[in-house]
């Protein structure tokens, strides 16, 4: 070969050389940003994923307290109604002990003024002896009553009388008499009314209106 020859293949030789070389560091240069790129994702991933896992670790926190929140409410809400039953429980006690007490003070009261009372003679008497009954006398007998309780009697002609026997503290009895009649329609008048005080069982009498009545009273234990 000529020397020219030989000159120009080593040139292009050479220049062929140089062009792998520029292709091969072109690759390199693209390869090295890929890696780059790549490393920067696996970076970004790994971020990621923890997040992901603090995330995961903060919901399942939430849920739990959720569901703690959910539990506590229920039993707040079961307390919440047993308090409701219990005061209404408690407003009912306190109504039927009201009523309790005012039925003692009621009693009380009346036990003391049956047994404060003035004797006057109007109002009541006393008897000191058995004695016959006159003849104008409507005798009802001998009667077992009950304390407190009324019982009343038929005398004819629509006329009634009730007897009300009470136990007094001394022993004896108080017995209410009082006698009315029915009216044509219907309605009932008050005739008299009087009291009487007598050991139990002693057979006495006393004027009501214009009625005599003679009973004996003896209490039911």
């Amino acid at each position: 070969m000529s020397p020219k020859l030989k000159v120009g293949a080593t040139v292009g030789a050479l220049l062929g050389c140089a062009g792998l070389l520029e292709v091969q560091q072109l690759k390199i240069k693209h390869l090295m940003a890929e890696n780059t790129d790549l490393r920067s994702q696996l970076v970004q991933m790994s971020s990621l994923q923890d997040s992901n896992e603090g995330l995961a670790q903060q919901l399942k926190a939430a849920i739990a307290a959720s569901q703690t929140n959910q539990n506590e409410l229920l039993r707040l809400r079961g307390q919440g109604s047993r308090l409701r039953q219990l005061e209404k429980e408690n407003t009912q006690l306190k109504s039927e002990r009201q009523q309790l007490d005012q039925q003692i003070q009621r009693g009380q009261g009346d036990a003391v003024a049956t047994e404060q009372r003035p004797t006057a003679v109007s109002e009541v008497v006393k008897a000191t002896a058995d004695s016959p009954p006159r003849r104008d006398t409507t005798d009802l007998g001998s009667l077992e009553l009950q304390s407190g309780l009324a019982v009343h009697f038929d005398l004819g002609g629509g006329t009634n009388c009730s007897v009300t026997p009470t136990a007094l503290s001394d022993g004896n009895n108080l017995m209410e008499i009082m006698v009315g009649v029915t009216n044509a329609d219907g309605s009932f008048s008050e005739l008299g009314q009087s009291r009487l005080t007598a050991r139990p069982g002693q057979h006495c009498a006393i004027s009501v209106g214009d009625r005599m009545i003679a009973l004996a009273i003896t209490l039911k234990p």
